[in-house]
C-alpha cells in the first residue's frame, strides 16, 4: 500500500502540513505550482513510501489514504 492525495481535499500548505516534516521516508514533497488552484501541490514520492500510516495520522484534512 502506498499513499495517495485527494488533491480536492488537500490545501497544500508547506507551513502547516505535518505529514511533510514527519513522514518518516520523506516521501511527501511540496511543489509550487501555478497551474493548481492553491498555487502549490503536494505530492508522493512512490519509490520512498513504504505505506507506514503516519501521514494518514497526521494529516488534517484528511486527504491523505492508503491505496
Amino acid at each position: 500500500m502506498k499513499a495517495y492525495i485527494d488533491r480536492r481535499k488537500c490545501p497544500a500548505s508547506d507551513e502547516f502540513c505535518k505529514p511533510i516534516r514527519e513522514c518518516p521516508e520523506k516521501a511527501l514533497l511540496w511543489i509550487e505550482d501555478e497551474a493548481d488552484a492553491f498555487g502549490a501541490r503536494i505530492e508522493v514520492v512512490e519509490e520512498k513510501c513504504t505505506g507506514c500510516g503516519v501521514c494518514v495520522e497526521l494529516c488534517c484534512s484528511e486527504c491523505i489514504e492508503l491505496v
